[in-house]
């Protein structure tokens, strides 16, 4: 059996014994757990233990960590750990990462039992005629609440797989840092969830307000965060991962920064000539055929070297890749990655951004061609670009979401007009687009006619996931120069280096995971907005400590860090996805 197929099986068989005997409230944590423990025991369950044991059979922390979590999301009344965690903290500096790994797994599993508990009262509690997880307020609580939880979900994770299989220092560096985000995490849940549930989470009958005393209890137990440096991820990397690593390190080393970092275009052609652009993508169409993982190798090679990110096409590519004709792809995908043509993507409109359905830009079709009037707005790259991907009407004016379709349109045909806009930094990659009866070829027509909002979701699926855009490399390589210019025997500074550290930790691990798990033939889905948020997250706690610290000179990456939050989605809507397509609470009117 394949080791994912192990752990799911774990995880269920220690989900479903932890539901049997979940309490139903607090009374109940009186009970006996000695039926509790049997039922594990019998499992399998119980002897399970963590470094220097001799005794049973000994199981990987990250398995023990599976049970611990399930035990604790269900808050079982049974002492699972009481005993272990206390032997193991008494023999050396491997078992304290073991149970510090051990209690974020905790603590993980706290927060979640505490957000299915909001979540399940908030789909069927009604107030004003409908649930109250429909109204923004409570969803938005939610998806932020889904947020935490992913990130100390990767970060524990991550520790307790570590105990086992990094350097004991690098192992203790990780589990403490796990602690602490988790620790953090699973207090703002538990106050997320009283929240959501009202006054029914301020009764002592509601296991509530008992997570929450556990969420503080465990973030007690933990040794001071500013412990050791992080380890870097180049030990999750397999063989070929790591040899392919090796060869682009070489390369940077020997290419040297570019000569004009600001030229996006020679900086793109560059790249893709040493072959580090759509490494994922089909030899066939100037990729390597590689897994998606290795972007998360490029990217974090380029930041970790000083040098520009990875150009941010990922989401064009995937949209062509998936919807193009044989012959759009094979005109149009090879010269997108290697810059050979540079692409822009037209979809926001001055009336249209986060109601991105209210587009009225018109393609109206013209025998053998499209005739294409309107304008676009927050257009990046349009300047330089020579093509885009033009989300339009072809359907009746109030369709909404029907009659939108995609056309790929030269940006040099007669009747289009790009005026730059002036950002807040002083750059002109933005632009308003204006098109005045434009003939388009019908046979730029990406997919069929009408089928323009479902490529448009799965664009913005890969244009919201920090991988595809690059956007990891530039925030590693920003606070590590913070780093290396703060006065870090200031407590404080060290602290707020610390915290930002720990959280762009778990954004990493999070995007090699998804990485990792996705499949060619299927786009991100709604899971890549938790991605958004984390990254909105994390850019804005880097960006505001880089002021704090650096001071005037960071006010460039402040300001576009407050932009996080409304590129490729404003955090709105983001966790409107995430509160109704993950969480699955219902819509509002």
């Amino acid at each position: 059996m394949a080791d994912d197929d192990e752990d799911r099986l774990l995880r269920d068989t220690a989900a479903r014994i932890a539901k049997a005997f979940r309490p139903s409230g607090t009374r109940q944590l009186d009970t006996d757990p000695a039926p509790a423990l049997e039922a594990l025991r019998s499992a399998g369950l119980v002897a399970m233990r963590g470094p220097g044991s001799g005794t049973a059979p000994e199981a990987d922390t990250a398995q023990v960590a599976v049970v611990v979590r399930e035990i604790a999301r269900a808050m079982v009344p049974a002492p699972y750990l009481d005993g272990e965690i206390a032997a193991e903290r008494a023999s050396g500096r491997s078992s304290e990462a073991f149970a510090l790994a051990l209690t974020a797994a905790d603590l993980a599993g706290t927060a979640r039992g505490a957000l299915d508990d909001a979540l399940e009262h908030a789909r069927v509690r009604r107030q004003f005629g409908r649930p109250v997880g429909s109204f923004q307020a409570v969803a938005h609580l939610a998806a932020d609440a889904a947020v935490d939880l992913t990130a100390a979900d990767a970060i524990a994770a991550h520790a307790a797989w570590g105990v086992d299989h990094l350097p004991p220092a690098d192992a203790l560096a990780v589990a403490t840092a796990a602690h602490a985000l988790s620790a953090e995490a699973a207090i703002a849940v538990c106050e997320t969830a009283i929240q959501i549930l009202g006054g029914i989470g301020m009764t002592w009958e509601h296991l509530a307000h008992m997570r929450l005393r556990r969420a503080h209890r465990l973030a007690a137990t933990g040794t001071p965060a500013a412990s050791a440096p992080l380890p870097d991820l180049r030990a999750l990397d397999t063989p070929p991962e790591a040899a392919f690593r090796a060869g682009l390190v070489d390369w940077i080393r020997a290419a040297g920064l570019p000569g004009d970092p600001d030229d996006r275009v020679a900086w793109h052609r560059t790249l893709h000539a040493a072959g580090y652009v759509g490494v994922s993508f089909p030899a066939e169409a100037g990729g390597r055929g590689l897994p998606a993982a290795y972007e998360a190798v490029v990217n974090d090679e380029l930041g970790a070297h000083g040098m520009p990110p990875v150009p941010p096409i990922g989401h064009l590519a995937h949209a062509l890749r998936r919807f193009g004709t044989p012959a759009q792809r094979g005109t149009h995908l090879a010269d997108l990655l290697s810059g050979a043509v540079a692409w822009c993507q037209g979809f926001s409109e001055p009336d249209a951004g986060s109601d991105l359905a209210a587009l009225s830009t018109r393609a109206r079709r013209d025998g053998d061609a499209y005739r294409v009037t309107g304008t676009k707005i927050w257009t990046s790259g349009a300047v330089e670009a020579e093509r885009c991907l033009l989300l339009c009407r072809t359907g009746e004016p109030d369709g909404r979401h029907h009659g939108l379709s995609v056309l790929l349109v030269p940006m040099d045909a007669p009747g289009v007009r790009v005026e730059p806009i002036v950002t807040a930094f002083e750059t002109r990659e933005f632009a308003q687009v204006f098109f005045d009866d434009v003939r388009v070829p019908a046979a730029d027509l990406l997919g069929a006619e009408g089928d323009g909002w479902a490529i448009a979701m799965a664009l913005l699926g890969y244009e919201r996931g920090p991988a595809d855009i690059g956007w990891t490399s530039r925030l590693a390589a920003a606070l590590a120069e913070t780093r290396a210019q703060a006065a870090t025997d200031d407590p404080r500074v060290a602290e707020r280096l610390g915290h930002a550290e720990r959280w762009l930790y778990a954004l990493r691990l999070r995007v090699r995971d998804r990485l990792r798990g996705r499949s060619p033939d299927a786009d991100p889905g709604p899971e890549g907005s938790l991605d958004k948020l984390l990254l909105t997250r994390v850019d804005r706690l880097v960006g505001r400590l880089r002021l704090d610290v650096l001071g005037p000179d960071a006010m460039t990456g402040y300001l576009w860090s407050r932009a996080a939050g409304i590129y490729g989605g404003t955090e709105q809507i983001q966790r409107d996805i995430v509160a109704q397509r993950v969480l699955g609470l219902p819509r509002g009117r």
